[in-house]
Formats: C-alpha cells, structure tokens, sequence
C-alpha cells in the first residue's frame, strides 16, 4: 500500500492547506465524470481521496505519523470501496466551497457542470470490529454488548454462526448529518471447545473406551455440548469407531439439526499383572 503522503505529492511536514490543495488537484484530473469509464482514473480517485481522509484529520494523521496503515486500520477506516463512499464521508463542501447555485448538491458541480448538481443519497461509512465469542455460544446463540465510539450497542449472534463469518448491524456505522448512518459489521471469532469440534451442523468428540468394553459391550459418559449422558457401546466396537447422538449437534436458522458424533478411542493397558496376561494368553486361543 503506497505512502498516503507520497500518494498526494506532499512531504510529511505539509500543512493542512497544502494537502487539501494537492487533493483538489488530483481530484479534479481523477474525477470519474472528467474520465468516465477509466477504471485506472477511478482507482487514483479514491486513492487520493483515501490518503486525504487520513492526512486532513489531526488524529488519524498523527496515529498514520507513528504506526502508518495498520494504525489507521485499528481506528476503523478500511479505506473507500466506492464514490458513494467518498461523496458521503470527504468534507467537500470545505474543499471546494459552496456551489454556485447557493447550497451544497454536489462540490464537484462547480468544477464539472450542472449534471453532478443532482441529489446524491450520502451515507456514512461502515465500521468493522471484531468479536471472540465462546464454541458454546456459537453453537447456542446469545446476546453480546459491544461498545463501539462510546456507544453500546446489544448484538444478537443468531445459532450456529461460524468462525470467521460476519454480521451487519444495520445503520449502527459512522452517522454523518445530512444522510443515513453506515452499517456495523462484526466479524465472528470462535474460541476452540476443550473437548468438541465442528464439522458441518454435526459436532464430534473423542471417547476413551476400555478395551472389554469395546469388546464386551456396555456403556460410557459422554459430555456433550450443555450435559453429561450415557452412551451405549455395541459389543465388538473398533478402534475409530463413531457413534451417533442424534439430535445433539447444530441447528441452523432453518430448524436442521445436526448430531453429535462420538469417535471410540480404544484403550488397550501398557501394563499388566501375570493374572490378566495367562488370561488373555487363554482368551487368544480362543479367537
């Protein structure tokens, strides 16, 4: 990611005029309606408008001053996508003054004409957090409080999420006065489970079975996601095995239910006494 001082053609001493002068100036050769469908204009645009958004802002200049992108990514700007982006968050008013038809349509119509003074639907810009919930939370649903700028907000995690996934929070993003608020969008970090994982809706864990056990049949204790229940072993149960708990695993937001899937780990004793030895030695010349 290129240097957002070099970006505008200002040494890092520049003063708040002469970067807002040197983006009008890229602005005005970059603009998508002077270079309509030129997607190389259109990508120094909003490069420009990107490294202006950092470097006209006191606080986030000084965090890219001492830390550079990443510091101004901890802050929440990922940078613009779009022009809608741009055209709802940049000052343009105070860039390019008020139009010359009295209020402000658009800041560029004075430079490109009266066909960019249209209303435009400006909207603040999305903010991104990140969240660590529990494996049982994930599985069960629940509801966080995150605080976002001073702002609590009660997030509602739906049954299921998976680790990575995002969820929008509609108009709780950055507000701007004249429009509609962004969006905030929580990515879902889920924490690993001692003893369970996730393999589609089904869960699984591993179970230590006594080798007469598996061989004999009998029962088990298996602690499932929210209790501890019996499980039944078939006589003769192998090594990897897997039996189901039905019913036991995920359901997703269209009522599926997955199962809990219980792996055998058959435990065969490193050591024993001379009486279990001659008794499987008589067992061995059975089979």
């Amino acid at each position: 990611m290129r240097d957002y001082y070099e970006i505008l053609g200002v040494n890092r001493n520049a003063s708040s005029e002469e970067i807002k002068k040197a983006y009008r100036k890229l602005a005005v050769k970059y603009h998508p309606d002077k270079n309509p469908g030129d997607k190389t204009a259109e990508e120094k645009f909003k490069e420009a408008s990107n490294a202006y958004s950092v470097l006209s802002d006191p606080e986030k200049r000084r965090v890219y001053d001492t830390r550079g992108h990443a510091g101004v990514h901890g802050m929440g700007f990922e940078g613009y996508t779009n022009m809608d982006d741009i055209f709802a968050n940049l000052n343009l008013n105070d860039i390019f003054g008020r139009t010359a038809y009295g209020g402000f349509g658009d800041a560029f119509g004075d430079v490109f004409g009266p066909q960019r003074r249209t209303t435009r639907n400006y909207r603040g810009r999305d903010l991104r957090i990140n969240l660590a919930i529990p494996f049982a939370d994930a599985v069960l649903g629940v509801q966080k409080e995150v605080s976002v700028r001073e702002k609590n907000i009660t997030l509602k995690i739906p049954p299921g999420i998976k680790d990575g996934q995002t969820l929008r929070v509609r108009g709780h993003g950055e507000s701007i006065s004249a429009g509609t608020s962004g969006d905030l969008l929580v990515k879902i970090s889920v924490q690993p489970h001692p003893t369970l994982t996730r393999d589609g809706l089904d869960l699984v864990t591993d179970v230590k079975v006594p080798m007469t056990t598996a061989a004999l049949g009998g029962t088990v204790r298996v602690q499932t996601l929210t209790e501890n229940v019996e499980l039944k072993i078939p006589s003769g149960a192998q090594p990897g095995q897997q039996l189901r708990l039905r019913g036991q695993g995920i359901v997703d937001p269209s009522g599926r239910n997955g199962d809990l899937r219980v792996r055998l780990v058959v435990e065969i004793p490193k050591s024993l006494s001379r009486k279990q030895k001659d008794l499987l030695k008589q067992l061995a010349k059975t089979l």
